[in-house]
């Protein structure tokens, strides 16, 4: 039998093995692809398709002020799922000293306003952006003793476990929304 040409012959590392990662059974290392010449271009980029946080009315995200915004992912297998973004469109290196410390602060905002909803374990931030040029940051909240979500495998975790129901969801959203309010800026989403 030849060798998969798909499969590289790098290890697979220590972690695949951990109870928190979400896979089991034969599992092999891809082979690594050759560097590109450059990044793909991302949306709201010259060469990128157009940036739909740009053009997204205010009454799409859950709560709004006057220099950022949070919206809500569809219903996912974690309690809450959020997204925090900027009104303009900038990245994370074109914030300015100031925008730089909102943004810290909102960071601990939206963990204390995900933390309300009740029964959340930690709430986990992660910042990507590799699809899109506006600054978003996501934000998980992991449910209390769950103990196999723990750490960057909670991600995937969320992407396969059932959805949580439509109903809660949206309470839960409301939650988030109505707690950022009660410093600064709008709720949009309601009970």
């Amino acid at each position: 039998m030849s060798p998969d040409p798909e499969t590289s012959s790098l290890p697979l590392p220590e972690f695949v093995k951990w109870s928190i990662f979400p896979f089991e059974g034969e599992l092999r290392v891809r082979q690594p692809k050759p560097l590109y010449p450059t990044d793909r271009p991302r949306t709201g980029e010259p060469g990128g398709g157009p940036c739909t946080a740009c053009t997204a009315a205010d009454d799409e995200y859950i709560w709004v002020d006057q220099h950022w915004r949070v919206s809500a992912a569809r219903p996912s297998g974690v309690p809450v799922q959020v997204f925090l973004e900027t009104r303009e469109h900038l990245d994370m290196d074109d914030l300015d000293d100031e925008r730089a410390g909102e943004m810290g602060q909102m960071i601990v905002r939206l963990d204390r306003a995900i933390q309300a909803i009740g029964g959340i374990g930690r709430v986990h931030v992660a910042r990507w952006g590799d699809g899109g040029s506006h600054f978003h940051m996501w934000f998980y909240g992991r449910p209390r003793g769950a103990g196999q979500m723990l750490g960057f495998c909670l991600p995937m975790w969320a992407e396969i476990l059932p959805p949580t129901p439509e109903e809660l969801w949206q309470a839960n959203m409301a939650v988030v929304a109505a707690e950022l309010a009660t410093v600064s800026g709008t709720a949009i989403a309601r009970p």
